[in-house]
């Protein structure tokens, strides 16, 4: 065959293309990002142990528990996660563990956006005290309409915040408690998900009205904080960098500037806070706690946003107004002592020691039913506190003392069952025979086997 009849084809290229690298879990869009109702992170991870058909103790333990500190996590397993959960608020803010999670979870799905559904932006800010719930809230209108409109139902941070009472898109209170089960709910559980109870596992979403007793004066102040708080979560993307706790003791000293000509002692008392506290906020030697910067942006109608970034227009005139006296955010005064009433708590305790009715009351029970701190009980009658407290615990000691008699019974008793019917009475045989496995814990009742199997010869 001739060169000039061979068809010439075009050459391969034989080498390998390069696939991107995969992510370990999904790349899960957050919901609301730019806006007031950013979802939460502890939202995300539930909805990213469902995006795996997964329970989120499952997911956590078999991929997230090695990017965390081992102090939360007891080991690799679900049940040793509790811990963890039990902290599931401060995974919303602005605190290590809340950095942990957000950055392991970016490895883990190759996203870089999930810092902004946490408060981490804001760690040098706030105060970490009272800045979120203890325990989950949630307006059961906006899930009940999100679910028929057939879109994702989640959790936005809005709502994690302590000083967040109310919906400003319903306008109706958040909701704490399962109107099925009546119990308050924590934020993350194992087996958590989005918009049903924890407890009962029944939906919480709703478009009945929740009764509330705000008079319309308190519930405008509650929704000029959810706006408020909102407009600040919605420009986190649009902030670069952490603001910094020099921005808040700078706004406070150009507050007091512009209000009351620099005297602090001045500003204090118009708002009804401590000197001090005022003082140690414009020097930069503490945080202040969100409720207190909304009090001040409240009264004085400013943006919270414009005071926290330092916004020139924020502190040009500001002016105090009268009307808004702010009943829900501002410090309680501080109440005048209470007299002691010396007489009437001595003749109380006395009475608690003389009293033969079983069981006898702890200290703590005491101070609880006098509602006096114990230990102002202790500084004026230390005796008679020692004296109550002794009896307390003699009492405790002799009912464990007869519990252990009776296990020590019971013991006996089983050793000669099972060794009557042919078997061995190993301690695994008893521990079934006996109300109380756990008391072989106790000396006087492995005494109390071993003696048994000695009186039978065994």
């Amino acid at each position: 065959m001739l060169n000039e009849d061979l068809e010439i084809y075009g050459s391969c290229d034989l080498e390998k293309p390069k696939i991107p690298p995969r992510s370990r879990l999904y790349y899960l869009e957050p919901i609301g990002i730019g806006t007031p109702y950013v979802e939460s992170l502890t939202s995300f991870l539930m909805r990213l142990a469902n995006a795996h058909s997964l329970e989120v103790n499952t997911l956590v333990a078999r991929e997230i528990s090695s990017y965390l500190d081992r102090g939360y996590i007891q080991d690799n397993l679900s049940k040793g996660l509790s811990t963890l959960f039990n902290r599931g608020a401060a995974l919303n803010s602005n605190g290590i563990l809340a950095a942990q999670l957000c950055q392991s979870l970016e490895k883990l799905t190759f996203r870089k956006d999930l810092s902004l559904l946490t408060l981490l932006l804001f760690d040098k800010t706030f105060s970490s005290r009272k800045l979120l719930r203890k325990s989950k809230a949630w307006c059961s209108a906006c899930c009940e309409q999100w679910r028929i409109s057939g879109k994702t139902v989640y959790e936005p941070l809005l709502w994690t915040l302590e000083s967040v009472k109310v919906c400003s898109e319903h306008l109706q209170p958040l909701k704490n408690i399962c109107p099925h089960c009546d119990r308050s709910l924590p934020w993350l559980t194992g087996r958590s998900k989005v918009g049903y109870c924890s407890k009962c596992n029944r939906w919480l979403g709703s478009f009945l009205q929740n009764h509330h007793n705000q008079n319309e004066s308190e519930l405008s102040e509650y929704i000029w904080i959810a706006q408020s708080l909102g407009e600040l979560i919605s420009s986190i993307p649009l902030i670069s960098s952490s603001v910094q706790s020099a921005n808040i003791s700078q706004a406070f000293n150009l507050i007091i500037d512009a209000t009351c000509e620099g005297n602090i002692a001045a500003f204090a008392k118009i708002f009804g806070l401590p000197k001090n506290t005022v003082w140690m906020w414009c020097k930069g030697k503490s945080i202040p706690e969100l409720r207190m910067i909304l009090t001040v942006c409240y009264r004085l109608e400013i943006s919270l946003l414009d005071f926290v970034t330092l916004k020139p227009q924020a502190f040009k005139s500001p002016q105090i107004n009268p009307q808004r006296l702010s009943n829900t955010l501002l410090l309680n005064k501080r109440s005048s002592p209470k007299a002691f009433d010396y007489i009437s708590t001595e003749n109380y305790l006395q009475n608690v020691l003389n009293n033969l009715e079983l069981p006898p009351l702890t200290m703590k029970e005491v101070a609880q039913k006098l509602k006096i701190n114990q230990r102002t009980i202790y500084g004026y009658f230390p005796s008679l506190c020692k004296a109550i407290s002794a009896k307390s615990r003699n009492y405790k000691k002799q009912q464990t003392a007869q519990r252990i008699q009776k296990c020590c019974q019971e013991v006996e008793q089983a050793v000669h069952d099972i060794y009557k019917s042919g078997e061995y009475p190993s301690e695994a045989r008893v521990s079934k025979l006996i109300s109380q496995p756990g008391y072989f814990r106790y000396k006087e009742v492995r005494n109390s086997l071993n003696r048994a199997m000695l009186n039978l010869g065994i």
